[in-house]
């Protein structure tokens, strides 16, 4: 299954009192608490049972010559603050002291390395700045299994459908800067895919993105009566098809701002002659 990534607001990240100061104490995951999601699978509510991490944590353990944890310690999985991909940020940042569970979910232990990368972090972490932590990995096993083609959507009463994930395969956790749980899921998912659309946007475009993402606040609203980011001009209206979600009245998510920046690059690529 393709990898996916989950954040979560948690104000106890902390570094560990006493010892140098370099150590970072935090959940990387919660257990049994619903959560509503927007991403691949669709639009469902999800839980992560509490022995969902028991495989991997056993197999991630240092056992035989190995003395450390095979799991990385990366800030922001590894990427900028718009989802591509960071060689700054791919760097470890620590090494993971112990990674265990216990009845509310994943908790982590992790040394911090003294380098310039990890000192920024840590002071974010001491100030508060950051305070939620992140883990990316692959869904092995879940209850239902796989979404359908067209993904998970409420029913007609509106209600979500309530995926379990049994098991799940950790490949790296550490701090991030997003700190709503739903909308990290759709900042992370496909990210090779958001930064293929990203280079179809000018660099004023991807600033204003950028500027959104990281405080979480919605942009000035457009005109009243007028859809939010008109194509440029000379862009064709696009050919007709399912009709999308209406602009909002005022202002507009990331999620919508990605969805129109999509909508752009494959009105770019159809007059080029290829699709997305």
């Amino acid at each position: 299954m393709d990898a996916f990534t989950r954040s979560f607001p948690l104000e106890d990240i902390r570094v560990r009192a006493g010892g140098d100061g370099r150590t970072v104490e935090a959940y990387a995951a919660v257990f049994d608490t619903p959560t509503e999601i927007h991403d691949q699978d669709g639009h469902y509510l999800e839980t992560i049972d509490r022995r969902a991490f028991d495989r991997t944590l056993q197999g991630a353990a240092p056992a035989g010559s190995r003395s450390t944890w095979n799991v990385q310690v990366l800030y922001n999985h590894g990427r900028t603050l718009l989802g591509t991909p960071s060689d700054r940020h791919s760097i470890p940042i620590g090494t993971p002291v112990e990674v265990s569970t216990d009845n509310r979910g994943l908790l982590t232990v992790t040394r911090y390395n003294k380098t310039p990368l990890a000192d920024e972090i840590l002071e974010t972490i001491r100030t508060g700045a950051v305070n939620a932590q992140s883990f990316a990995g692959r869904f092995l096993r879940s209850d239902p299994g796989r979404a359908p083609r067209m993904g998970w959507r409420p029913d007609a009463s509106g209600k979500l459908k309530t995926v379990r994930r049994q098991e799940i395969a950790l490949r790296e956790y550490g701090p991030t800067p997003f700190p709503a749980y739903p909308d990290a899921s759709v900042i992370g998912v496909r990210a090779e895919q958001l930064a293929e659309l990203l280079g179809h946007m000018p660099e004023d475009e991807r600033q204003r993105l950028a500027d959104m993402l990281r405080t979480g606040t919605p942009l000035e609203s457009p005109p009243q009566g007028t859809p939010a980011g008109p194509p440029a001009t000379g862009d064709p209206a696009p050919e007709a098809g399912p009709a999308a979600e209406d602009p909002p009245a005022h202002g507009h998510s990331a999620r919508q701002q990605i969805a129109w920046i999509k909508l752009r690059a494959e009105i770019k690529a159809r007059k080029a002659g290829r699709t997305l």
